[in-house]
């Protein structure tokens, strides 16, 4: 038993030693941390002292020459989400369209800017269809769009399109752009590679000369993209595509489509939603022109040509435009041997079809009537009354008028009671 306690009082001593010769380096292990620390926090805070211009460390003076200011992320590094759904804001803040087309270069001059919105300010007319992107190509505005930089595709008509959206806002005006898509001979010219071809090689070329860019193509799907971002980025309501098709006016036997993967309808809605896609995030409606002829029945063959599907449109777009225009119908059209005589018998035959074809595809219809004189008939006062009041009797509410000109018939135009 003596023995035994020995040894315990001999081990018990051994560790006791152990931990007062441990105790100092412990203790200097704790002044380290403490130091390291302490130094840690200095620096972090005299490097954020001198980022923001101060002085560095505690206590120090301000120098003499202030550091430059931090680059902070701008609207060009991100883009920050809107605080309304946008697509909401839209439609909430619809207002039935009555419109009328003008042309970039009218839309650039004061005098004629002026005579238009005096137009709109003594009648109904409460929206403008305006050009940013016309049938030769041309971006009629200084557009933030890369390729038209690069290429030179832009003559400036319009020299403030920001002035020109808040002028017409000031009057309740709708500013509509339309944007000429796959008609385009400058681009054409600048990238043949998107042009359509001609089986006798080169680019193919209509009865006027003039070329079409690929429908196919989805770098030029993307441009077009692009263009109407930016005119629905300046506050334009709508982007209305025109010449969403495929050739009409030439030898299109001749055509040849580079990298050809569908049917021209489904190339031609498929563009439509894809643009949609990206349009809509932006808080506009998307519209297309379609031909008069496209809505009516047995019109299938002509569809297939030119690859304007009605159906298939208007599942991909929120309005179809059918350009219902008496002058371009032939003989014997519903019934009507002269139908450029007759503008009443024709609007309401195209507008019956047109409301049996959109029937259950959310899309609505706005019909181009039209205020132009062609093919021997003068239209005047009366002619665009009876277009008018067929559409209104088909149950459309909205309608635009064209004319090149801007000579628009004024006495067919109701007052506003209001």
């Amino acid at each position: 038993m003596a023995q035994l306690h020995t040894t315990r009082s001999s081990s018990h001593s051994r560790s006791a030693r152990r931990r007062r010769a441990a105790g100092p380096w412990l203790a200097l292990v704790g002044i380290s941390g403490v130091v390291v620390f302490v130094g840690g926090f200095i620096l972090l805070w005299a490097l954020g002292s001198w980022l923001v211009g101060g002085g560095g460390f505690p206590g120090g003076s301000d120098r003499s020459t202030a550091a430059a200011p931090v680059a902070l992320p701008v609207a060009a590094d991100y883009t920050p989400e809107p605080l309304v759904d946008l697509r909401a804001f839209r439609d909430l803040s619809y207002v039935p369209v009555k419109g009328v087309y003008m042309t970039s270069y009218a839309a650039g001059s004061s005098d004629r800017l002026n005579k238009m919105i005096g137009l709109a300010d003594r009648t109904e007319i409460n929206a403008f269809v305006i050009d940013v992107k016309d049938d030769i190509g041309q971006v009629v505005y200084d557009a933030d769009v890369p390729l038209a930089k690069e290429l030179g595709l832009i003559d400036i008509r319009i020299d403030d399109i920001d002035a020109l959206i808040a002028r017409l806002r000031e009057h309740n005006i709708t500013p509509i752009a339309r944007l000429v898509c796959f008609k385009d001979t400058t681009l054409a010219k600048k990238r043949p590679d998107l042009a359509v071809k001609s089986k006798k090689g080169g680019s193919w070329k209509d009865y006027k000369g003039l070329n079409y860019v690929n429908p196919y193509s989805h770098e030029v799907w993307e441009y077009l993209v692009e263009v109407a971002e930016d005119a629905a980025r300046h506050g334009f309501r709508e982007i209305q595509f025109d010449y969403v098709r495929f050739p009409s006016d030439g030898p299109i036997s001749q055509a040849l489509y580079p990298g050809e993967y569908s049917s021209k309808e489904d190339a031609i809605a498929g563009f439509l939603a894809f643009a949609r896609a990206r349009l809509e995030k932006l808080g506009v409606w998307v519209s297309a022109d379609v031909f008069g002829i496209t809505v009516s029945t047995g019109s299938a063959k002509d569809s297939a040509t030119i690859g304007q599907n009605v159906e298939k449109i208007s599942q991909n777009v929120d309005i179809v435009c059918p350009m219902v225009y008496p002058s371009h119908y032939t003989a014997n059209y519903y019934g009507v041997a002269d139908p450029n005589s007759h503008p009443y018998e024709i609007v309401t035959g195209a507008m019956k079809d047109t409301k049996k074809r959109l029937a259950g595809t959310g899309a609505m219809g706005r019909p181009w009537l039209q205020d132009f004189s062609l093919g021997g008939v003068t239209y005047g006062v009366a002619e665009v009354k009876f277009q008018i009041k067929a559409a209104e009797e088909q149950g459309f509410n909205e309608w635009i008028l064209w004319d090149p000109s801007l000579k628009y018939m004024e006495g067919a135009l109701r007052v506003p009671t209001s």
